[in-house]
C-alpha cells in the first residue's frame, strides 16, 4: 500500500508539474526560457565534431520505427505468453502517452530552436519530445513489465536492465539538447507527461488487471 501511495503522489506532482510547464510554455513565460538558456549553457560546450555523428545516429534509435518495433516485439513476447491484460495495458499506455504527446505538439505547435541544431529538424512542433516518451513509455515500461512478469530473476539482472533503462532515458533526453533539435524544457515536459501516464499503471491498473487476473488463475489451478 504504501509503496502505490508513494507512486501515486510521484504521478500527481508530474501531472501538476506539466500542467504548470505546460501553461508556462505557451505564455512564454521568463522563467523556461532562463531554464532552457541555463541547461543548453551546460551542454552546448560538450559538443564535439569527433562525437557528434555518433550522438545523432543513436538518438534515431527512440525515433517512431524503433518504437514500434519495441512495441510490436513486446506485444508479440506478452500475446505467446498468453499475457493478454499486460498486453493490453502496455499498448494502452503506449496509445495515451502518443495521443497527449502528439496533441499537445498540435496545439502549442511550439517552433524548434532554430540556429542551434546539428541535425535537420523533425517535421512536427517541439513541446514535448516525442523521442524521450519512446524512451520512457516504449522501452521504460517495457522493462517495467518484463520485471513485473518475472520476479525470480537474479537480482544482478534485474538492478542491471532498470538501471539501463534510466540511463537510456537520461541519454535520450540529453542527445535532443545536445544536438539542439529540442529545448531542454521539451525534454522536461516529456519526462512529466510519461511519469503522470506510466506511473498510475504501475501503481494501480497493474496490480487490479494483471496481477488480480494471475491470482484467480492460480486459483482456479489449485481448486
Amino acid at each position: 500500500m504504501g509503496k502505490r501511495n508513494a507512486l501515486l503522489a510521484i504521478a500527481a506532482v508530474c501531472a501538476v508539474l506539466y500542467g504548470a510547464l505546460l501553461v508556462s510554455v505557451a505564455a512564454n513565460a521568463l522563467w523556461v526560457a532562463a531554464f532552457d538558456g541555463a541547461v543548453q549553457g551546460a551542454i552546448f560546450p560538450l559538443r564535439n565534431p569527433a562525437i557528434t555523428p555518433a550522438i545523432a545516429f543513436t538518438t534515431e534509435l527512440s525515433d517512431t520505427i524503433p518504437c514500434l518495433i519495441v512495441a510490436t516485439a513486446m506485444l508479440a513476447y506478452l500475446l505467446v505468453r498468453r499475457q493478454r491484460r499486460a498486453a493490453g495495458l502496455y499498448v494502452g499506455a503506449l496509445v495515451v502517452t502518443y495521443l497527449l504527446v502528439e496533441g499537445t505538439k498540435f496545439a502549442l505547435s511550439r517552433p524548434r530552436p532554430i540556429g542551434m541544431n546539428l541535425i535537420e529538424f523533425p517535421w512536427n512542433a517541439s513541446f514535448p519530445s516525442g523521442h524521450t516518451f519512446v524512451a520512457v513509455v516504449a522501452v521504460g515500461l517495457a522493462v517495467y513489465v518484463l520485471l513485473k512478469l518475472h520476479p525470480h530473476w537474479p537480482r544482478t539482472a534485474r538492478t542491471a536492465l532498470a538501471t539501463a533503462a534510466v540511463l537510456w532515458v537520461a541519454y535520450i533526453g540529453f542527445t535532443r539538447v545536445y544536438l539542439g533539435v529540442h529545448w531542454p524544457s521539451d525534454v522536461l515536459g516529456s519526462l512529466l507527461l510519461c511519469g503522470g501516464v506510466a506511473l498510475p499503471v504501475a501503481a494501480l491498473l497493474w496490480p487490479r488487471v494483471v496481477d488480480r487476473s494471475s491470482r484467480n488463475a492460480s486459483s482456479e489451478k489449485v481448486g
